[in-house]
């Protein structure tokens, strides 16, 4: 009981740790909504985006202005990572830029690695009871779970790791490590 109290805390601690304070994130290759909010201000310029490649595209474009709210849609959204956008506004009759970030993955999910813990934890303890009940059909029947984590990370790839030869590292070993324990149990299965 102990035990599942401490996993219980651990996964509540990634989940509180892994909120962030940008614009949020959003799924690649769609229009997004970039916003500024000034309560004193005539107008709000943005005047570039720097992307995950850290190149800088100029815009130089007057906000749409509602209320207090301005907004402009941006649809340069092909590259995965984190953006960057500065905008300009004469807030309190002087002119004052701000950065705000955003991010884009192909999910537009936001970086949440419970999702992970959560599969390979089920993975795991069905893998594990199978072999403590010697009953290898279980124990295929839990690295199902390992088949789906590994091709997940190759499509989707992983939250907040960027490097794609690591990504389809973890990805490939996963897929490996659940072929090898599927196999060997059906071997079992088959010559015991």
């Amino acid at each position: 009981m102990k035990w599942i109290m401490l996993m219980g805390i651990f996964l509540f601690c990634i989940v509180v740790v892994s909120a962030t304070s940008n614009l949020g994130t959003f799924k690649s290759r769609e229009c997004i909504s970039l916003y500024q909010l000034c309560d004193n201000c005539t107008y709000v310029n943005i005047s570039s985006v720097m992307y995950p490649d850290s190149t800088v595209e100029s815009i130089n474009e007057n906000m749409t202005k509602n209320g207090v709210n301005y907004n402009y849609t941006y649809c340069n959204t092909l590259q995965d990572g984190i953006y960057i956008y500065n905008v300009c506004g004469d807030k309190d009759g002087t002119l004052t830029c701000e950065n705000i970030t955003f991010e884009i993955n192909p999910t537009g999910s936001q970086k949440n690695p419970t999702f992970y813990f959560i599969i390979l934890l089920l993975s795991a303890g069905v893998i594990v009871l199978g072999f403590f009940m010697k009953d290898a059909p279980i124990t295929i029947f839990g690295t199902f779970g390992l088949y789906f984590l590994g091709l997940y990370i190759l499509f989707y790839g992983i939250d907040g790791i960027k490097d794609g030869v690591t990504t389809w590292a973890f990805g490939l070993i996963t897929l490996g490590l659940a072929f090898y324990i599927s196999a060997r149990s059906a071997y079992e299965l088959i010559d015991g």
